[in-house]
């Protein structure tokens, strides 16, 4: 990484988190060695609000079209992070991933591929991550994002435990490998949606008024992932609160 890019992002952050009020639940000092960070998409604000609101600074996997802007491709490239083009197989993109996590680094994704238009349900994920994971032997960190970002509405992250894919790495990888190895993962951070989810409804926080449809969607969403819900047990011994981005 640019230490002068990464000075000029502290100090952004600090200056930006006014307008950007967020809570984290779980552990935000996320040391930035081998692992990937997997999580939802809601919009491209979330990389933005996760460097914003986490101790450290770590590369993210970002779409190419980006590099578009001089200003852009400037700082991202300064915080090493990936570019991806979307709808085709990367081979470049796959290779900077892996040469990052054998450095010793961590990097950030999102399996979804793009972001997701129904803020409460998750997308089917890419099986990239698991393929990452399991060839580096990398930990992966879950976190899911509660809601899409706006400035001056506060918003929630979730950073759950880590964990290995070790159960696979004897395996070859094959298709069922990669499929059955990337259910764990989105498996791992819809647990986080429910957990949040319970949480934030104990408190009495709601989200911004859904349309029918939405509703419609995200209940079915929820009634196919019942058995994952009722798993689950809710309590104040799960993630543990963060800080709280309005003080």
């Amino acid at each position: 990484m640019n230490k002068f890019v990464v000075f000029l992002v502290k100090i952004a952050r600090v200056m930006c988190r006014p307008f950007f009020p967020v809570q984290i639940f779980g552990d935000r000092k996320i040391k930035n060695k081998k692992r990937l960070l997997v999580g939802n998409h809601l919009s491209g604000w979330d990389p933005v609000i996760f460097t914003m609101w986490m101790k450290n600074v770590m590369s993210f996997v970002y779409k190419a079209e980006f590099q578009k802007s001089l200003f852009l491709r400037w700082v991202f490239d300064g915080l090493g992070c990936v570019p991806v083009h979307r709808g085709e197989v990367d081979i470049n993109a796959s290779k900077s991933i892996l040469r990052l996590l054998k450095e010793d680094k961590s990097v950030c994704l999102f399996p979804e591929g793009t972001r997701n238009p129904e803020v409460d349900c998750l997308q089917p994920f890419h099986t990239g991550a698991a393929l990452f994971a399991i060839k580096t032997k990398s930990p992966i960190r879950p976190f899911y994002i509660w809601d899409k970002t706006k400035a001056f509405r506060k918003n929630y992250i979730s950073i759950g435990e880590e964990f290995t894919l070790e159960q696979f790495y004897d395996r070859p990888l094959d298709k069922q490998t990669l499929e059955e190895a990337t259910k764990v993962i989105r498996d791992k951070v819809d647990e986080l949606r429910l957990d949040l989810n319970a949480r934030l409804e104990a408190r009495g926080v709601r989200r911004r008024t859904a349309s029918r449809a939405d509703i419609q969607k995200n209940n079915a969403y929820n009634a196919d992932h019942k058995p994952l819900s009722d798993g689950l047990a809710h309590s104040d011994d799960g993630l543990a609160d963060g800080e709280d981005g309005n003080k």
